[in-house]
Formats: structure tokens, C-alpha cells, sequence
């Protein structure tokens, strides 16, 4: 008897046990963070919140862009060194929150407020960073767009001097290898000229330059690609042919300058009639004759 009444008891111990741990942690749980624990963690959160939202403002600062004024060497260094330095500090605080936050991880799951304080850090920690990557595109843009500038403008000579080399090449058979040969090193310059023009043209889609700047470069860049054709085109005519060309090409440019004489007179001609037609209905008025029979 005494036996079965311990077997009872033991059966019921067992039974009642998994209720009571359940119990107990369930009361654990409710209690959450102690105060001081989670003022203490908020405190430091909000340090790395006001850090990252004052990163985060300066990363979406616009890029201070003068107008038409030339873009500058000076220009380009101090907007680069401003980047570099709101990096170092994006990565600063970048490895800063990755040594504190795993170690608080645990206590930071306990308290709805310190999640959310989590979330919005990552948050402007992405949008700080996305902005950046866009500052440091739109100020290499602005570079390609200065050195394009400056190199078609210095290659301008040199286009000229290959021209004429390229035309005395052309006056004569023996130096058709030779003209060949200059036909290629200015497809290889004309290569340079196209990559640095288009990569110039990255400045203009991000609208980091204003409409006359861009025209102006576009000017520089059908300059050079119309001597470029004229190299390519050029090869060796004997001097009949030569003169029969520039004869022809005379003749067009007369057949142009006669049909822009011709447009030119018939306007004159109709804007005298309408004055003339004028004159003649403000006499009628004068005279009181300006009324019409009507059908």
C-alpha cells in the first residue's frame, strides 16, 4: 500500500512539473529588460542614431556646381576630399555599430522600442550610404566632362597638322603607304576623342552641367569628327582630277549662292506687294471708298 502511494506521487510530480517550468518562464519573459539595462542600451543607440542622421544629411547634400564657370582642378580636389572624408566617417561608424550591436543583440530582441531604434539605424545607415555612391558618380561624371572638355580642345592643333600632312601625303603615289598609315593613327585618336565624349555625356544625363556647356563641347566634337572624315577620305588624285573637283565643287557653290539670290528676290518682291497693297487700301480709306459691293 505504502508502495503504490509513492508511485502516485511521483506520476503526479512528473505531470505537474512541465506546467510549473512553463509557468516560470513564461513570468520570466513578461518582466522583459530591467530599466536600467534598457536605458543604458537606448542611450548608446541614440548616440549612433544622431552620428548616422548627421552622416546621412551630408551625404545628400547636392554637389555646389557654378554655372556656366569653367570647372576647376582646385574644384574637383576639394569635392573629392569632402567624399573621401564622409566615407572614412560612413565606415567608422559602420564598424563601430558591427562590435556593439551583436553583443547586445539579445537584450535589443527583448524591447519593442530598442527594435525599432535598429531598424531605423540600418535604414539611414542604406540611405547614407546609396547617396554617396550617387555624389562620387555624379562627381566623376563632372571630371570626364572637364578633361573631354580640355582635351578636345588641346587635340584641336594637332588635327589640323595631321590634316595637312595627310593632304601632302595625298599628292603623290609613292606615298600612298605612308598616307595609310597616318589614316590609322587618326582612327586611333578619333577613338580617344569618341570614348572621352561619351563618357562627358554621363555629366549631362545627371544634369551636372548647364545646356550652353554641353553645346559647347558638342561644337568641339563635330569639329574634330568632320577632319576626321576629311583624313579618311583623303587619297591620291592625279592633278586633272584634282582641278575637275575643285571646278565642280565651285560650280555648286554658284548653283547655291543663284538659288538663294533667286529665294531671296521673290521674298523682296512679294514683301513690296504687300506693302504695296497696303498703301493702296489706306488711300481708299482716305477717300471714303473703302466700302466693296458684295454678291
Amino acid at each position: 500500500m505504502r508502495f503504490r502511494i509513492g508511485s502516485y506521487l511521483i506520476v503526479m510530480v512528473a505531470f505537474l512539473l512541465p506546467w510549473g517550468l512553463c509557468a516560470q518562464e513564461q513570468t520570466s519573459y513578461s518582466q522583459g529588460l530591467d530599466e536600467a539595462t534598457r536605458v543604458e542600451i537606448q542611450g548608446r543607440l541614440n548616440q549612433f542614431l544622431d552620428g548616422m542622421q548627421r552622416i546621412s544629411n551630408s551625404c545628400k547634400a547636392k554637389l555646389p556646381m557654378a554655372g556656366d564657370a569653367p570647372i576647376t582642378e582646385s574644384y574637383i580636389k576639394m569635392q573629392s576630399y569632402r567624399l573621401r572624408t564622409l566615407d572614412r566617417s560612413l565606415k567608422s561608424i559602420e564598424v563601430r555599430w558591427n562590435n556593439y550591436y551583436p553583443l547586445q543583440q539579445w537584450e535589443i530582441s527583448q524591447d519593442e522600442g530598442l527594435i525599432s531604434c535598429v531598424e531605423q539605424f540600418e535604414l539611414m545607415k542604406q540611405e547614407a550610404s546609396d547617396s554617396l555612391d550617387m555624389r562620387k558618380q555624379m562627381l566623376q561624371a563632372v571630371q570626364d566632362f572637364a578633361e573631354a572638355h580640355a582635351y578636345m580642345e588641346s587635340i584641336d592643333s594637332t588635327y589640323n597638322r595631321m590634316g595637312m600632312q595627310a593632304f601632302q601625303l595625298s599628292l603623290s603615289p609613292t606615298t600612298a603607304m605612308l598616307l595609310e598609315k597616318q589614316k590609322k593613327k587618326e582612327q586611333l585618336l578619333f577613338a580617344t576623342v569618341q570614348e572621352k565624349y561619351y563618357k562627358a555625356k554621363a555629366a549631362w544625363n545627371l544634369h551636372m552641367i548647364s545646356a550652353w556647356r554641353m553645346e559647347e563641347l558638342e561644337d568641339s566634337y563635330a569639329s574634330l569628327k568632320s577632319k576626321s572624315e576629311t583624313i579618311q577620305e583623303m587619297q591620291y588624285k592625279p592633278l586633272f582630277l584634282r582641278i575637275k573637283d575643285y571646278l565642280m565643287g565651285l560650280a555648286a557653290v554658284a548653283v547655291l549662292l543663284m538659288f538663294a539670290n533667286m529665294v531671296r528676290s521673290r521674298l523682296k518682291a512679294a514683301k513690296q506687294l504687300k506693302e504695296n497693297m497696303k498703301k493702296y487700301n489706306d488711300s481708299l480709306k482716305l477717300n471714303g471708298k473703302d466700302d466693296y459691293p458684295t454678291i
